[in-house]
């Protein structure tokens, strides 16, 4: 059976769950618009959109679990056309394990498959069944045969954590039975096992991202993606860890002092080094076979790249940085510099960078205007400090663990993501006071209306189409 992705953003698997599973006198669906990419070498449908329908829809029909009037499929027939979506009808058999596809689902699947290919052909189009614990759907595909192909779906969905219904195949093995032992206790055998399975991208390996990839090889991911184009320099052997006196003399490059400490770390993690600058095409085709995203990077843009790409493709995305700023006319006895840090959560269908004003169209304009486009400010060159940069990566690589093993809670919700006492705020915003040594979550909230997220999230790869 072949085997395709299905990815969920946070809010939309606890709706599509809610629909499909209520309980009722028939069988409830709801209409997914989607888009799709190939990622990993796989073909992926990223769900961008749920349309339910209202009780008075649906009618009795003999022999059907589920009927209901054409009509109430007209909005989401026209959002699909207007654009260029594939449409999936969702229906659900409450039970564990794979769902089997019954004779009245090929039959409806006949009749509306074919329909909605006739007005979106770029995009794949389908009708799929959830079961408790997975998913298997009749899919048509462009270009292809008007026949649905049965296939197997490995839907992950995003919440508080990353929830994935494998469709099949081998897991990576555990390096090492004793070696994590007393991290199992936090997050249990199949919370390792997660890990090992796990690609995490690190962007940026300096100060930030030196911290992030040893320490992410400490948890047993299974593969580290390294991005960074630069060579190590003197500036900076007090600040990337693992780095020797040889390296600078030889200016080998960060990818590959990373991947060496990684390496001797010996807990059988695998890495790719990509010496390329975000947003270089090499560098954003990894980044998208990545589970998560860490960035570590020095400038507004770059940021902007990540996010977006995050967004599109349904990829939780942990940002972090320091910024050190000397105060002009310190107090006698007071502090000389204000110390200042960021980690950023990002979870796709939650709040944003643009949502929280950390990005803005100002904010890049005048990064470009600026002497530099350094994440820190200090006029005397890039004040960084290796203490500082550990805390926030560590703090990032503990949001990494948590999206990877759900040890904190695995909702789908945004209730799962609601900071303790602020309705509507979701945690994940994180400040940094380093003179006071203090890491506070502030939260955010998603924007109504946020365009970026109107516009980019679970967009996929752009579907070209002829003029009719």
């Amino acid at each position: 059976m072949t085997e395709l992705g299905l990815r969920i953003p946070l809010g939309l698997g606890e709706l599509l769950m809610e629909t499909v599973f209520r309980p009722g006198r028939h069988e409830y669906v709801a209409l997914g618009l989607v888009s799709s990419s190939t990622l990993a070498g796989r073909e992926v449908l990223l769900l961008r959109r749920i349309f339910t329908l209202p009780e008075e829809a649906y009618f009795h029909a003999p022999g059907h679990g589920g009927a209901w009037r054409g009509s109430a499929m007209i909005p989401a027939l026209e959002t699909a056309v207007d654009e260029g979506l594939g449409l999936v009808v969702f229906h659900a058999h409450a039970h564990d394990g794979p769902p089997g596809i019954s004779g009245d689902d090929r039959g409806s699947a006949a009749r509306l498959l074919p329909m909605f290919a006739a007005r979106v052909p770029a995009r794949p189009h389908g009708s799929v069944v959830l079961s408790r614990t997975d998913a298997t759907g009749l899919i048509v595909f462009p270009g292809a045969s008007a026949a649905a192909k049965e296939v197997a779906l490995d839907v992950r969905w995003l919440g508080a954590s990353i929830l994935d219904w494998p469709a099949g195949g081998a897991r990576q093995p555990i390096h090492g039975a004793m070696d994590f032992a007393r991290q199992r206790l936090i997050v249990r055998e199949d919370g390792q096992r997660t890990l090992a399975d796990s690609r995490v991208a690190v962007v940026g390996l300096g100060g930030g991202g030196s911290h992030v990839a040893q320490q992410l090889a400490h948890l047993g991911v299974g593969e580290i993606i390294l991005v960074d184009a630069d060579r190590v320099a003197p500036t900076d052997r007090h600040r990337l860890v693992g780095l020797t006196r040889l390296d600078v003399w030889l200016r080998r490059k960060k990818t590959v002092v990373i991947r060496r400490a990684v390496r001797r770390i010996g807990m059988g993690t695998r890495c790719e080094m990509v010496n390329e600058r975000v947003p270089g095409p090499k560098a954003l085709a990894a980044l998208t076979r990545g589970d998560v995203i860490v960035g570590c990077v020095d400038n507004l843009h770059a940021r902007a790249d990540l996010q977006e790409l995050a967004w599109r493709f349904l990829i939780p995305y942990v940002d972090v940085g320091v910024n050190i700023r000397a105060i002009e006319k310190p107090e006698r006895h007071g502090p000389r510099v204000a110390i200042g840090g960021n980690v950023l959560t990002l979870i796709p269908g939650d709040f944003c960078m643009w949502c929280c004003g950390f990005l803005s169209k100002e904010k890049l304009a005048t990064e470009l205007r600026g002497p530099n486009r350094s994440y820190f400010e200090n006029r005397e060159g890039e004040a960084q400090v290796v203490s500082l940069n550990g805390v926030v990566a560590s703090q990032a690589v503990t949001e990494v663990l948590q999206l990877l093993s759900g040890f904190a809670g695995s909702g789908l919700g945004d209730s799962a993501v609601q900071l303790d006492g602020e309705p509507g705020i979701q945690r994940g915003f994180r400040k940094l006071d380093g003179v006071r040594g203090t890491l506070v979550d502030w939260g955010a909230a998603r924007r109504p209306g946020c365009s970026f997220c109107g516009s980019t999230l679970a967009a996929g790869t752009v579907a070209w189409t002829s003029p009719s």
